[in-house]
């Protein structure tokens, strides 16, 4: 006769998980996911395994739901940048600007390392890339219909530019050597992008 297997209790509060999930975060963009053990960053977050364990099945649960849980929240950009509250190119300002101010701890090295270990969770990564390139594209092409950009203009090519202005971000390696802070780089994007654009 085998040994029953034991059933784990895990905890089922949302709130809990989703505070651990937070620091989970901050210690990958600070740490990355190489050489990550359980062991290691219970240490470093004075946690212990067992709690870690009462909440998360494995590293991949707990490098997935932190990256959802990022993701969650950089997606509010999208409701700033269609509110119709607010003028045009003001509603790009502020969800760009959000947008940047969430995304510039998650440097172009951790998302790397996401994409090479766990290349199923940097699909939805690969994903929500693909979206806020085709948000942009589209409230490029409704500004040009409405008569607020010019419209010789190619709104792929314009939400392209956006893109290679994440990636440099990304790279943020570079912007802290050279003490430029998030919201400068943005606001000299903002002012190039739209003094060029703007009818």
């Amino acid at each position: 006769m085998g040994r029953k297997p034991i059933q784990k209790y895990r905890y089922k509060d949302p709130e809990i998980r989703k505070k651990h999930t937070v620091r989970f975060m901050v210690y990958f963009q600070n740490n990355g996911i190489e050489n990550f053990s359980m062991s290691k960053m219970a240490q470093d977050l004075k946690m212990s395994k067992t709690t870690i364990y009462n909440h998360f099945t494995t590293k991949e649960e707990i490098i997935e739901a932190a990256v959802d849980y990022k993701l969650d929240i950089i997606k509010e950009y999208q409701m700033v940048l269609e509110n119709i509250t607010l003028p045009y190119i003001e509603r790009y300002r502020k969800a760009m600007l959000f947008f940047c101010v969430q995304t510039f701890d998650v440097s172009g090295k951790l998302l790397l390392q996401i994409e090479n270990n766990y290349p199923k969770i940097f699909k939805k990564v690969a994903k929500f890339q693909k979206n806020v390139f085709l948000n942009l594209k589209s409230y490029y092409e409704v500004g040009i219909d409405i008569g607020t950009f010019k419209n010789d203009l190619n709104p792929l090519l314009l939400a392209m530019d956006d893109q290679q202005f994440f990636e440099m971000l990304a790279n943020n390696t570079l912007l802290k050597e050279h003490k430029i802070e998030v919201l400068e780089a943005f606001s000299q994007h903002f002012r190039v992008k739209f003094g060029g654009v703007v009818k």
